[in-house]
């Protein structure tokens, strides 16, 4: 919302987890100017870091009705019942793992928030991708003070 609404920066950003029984990811991603990469991704950061210290009652009410509602509506077509069947089967989820995990949803504090996000939304540990111009760009990434960037794949090959 702030990167979209509050800097004008992208038409849209989204994230989300996913991942197994043993493990998974948490992915960021949107699509911004090349004139306000560094902005946005130093924004992204501020965001993760204030996320469970600014965390309120109002955001877990709105976070518990959006994902209460999403899950609802989830299982409305043959393909998402069939997809479900299938996360049971895969997973040895139980047949009411849906019931279960809205129970805990229901269940979640404003504190169990932000315990997790203190464990699991931890910078370090994360990798951080930025695509983009790379001539105009990969020197400010400095400035974010993850280290040095990593130029991945240089389209201009090799310099002289």
């Amino acid at each position: 919302q702030q990167l979209r609404e509050g800097k004008g920066y992208t038409y849209g950003i989204r994230s989300g987890f996913s991942g197994n029984e043993y493990d998974g990811t948490f992915t960021i991603s949107s699509g911004v100017r090349t004139n306000v990469t560094l902005e946005s991704t130093q924004l992204v950061k501020d965001i993760l870091n204030n996320y469970g210290p600014g965390f309120t009652e109002k955001d877990l009410e709105t976070t518990k009705g959006f994902l209460i509602k999403s899950n609802a509506r989830a299982f409305e077509t043959a393909g998402a019942k069939l997809n479900m069947l299938e996360n049971i089967s895969q997973y040895g989820l139980p047949y009411d793992y849906v019931k279960e995990r809205e129970a805990i949803v229901r269940g979640m504090t404003v504190d169990k928030i932000r315990s997790l996000s203190q464990k699991y939304l931890d910078e370090d540990k994360m990798i951080w991708l930025v695509v983009g111009d790379a001539k105009t760009q990969l020197n400010r990434m400095k400035e974010l003070g993850f280290g040095e960037p990593i130029l991945i794949n240089d389209m201009t090959g090799p310099e002289k």
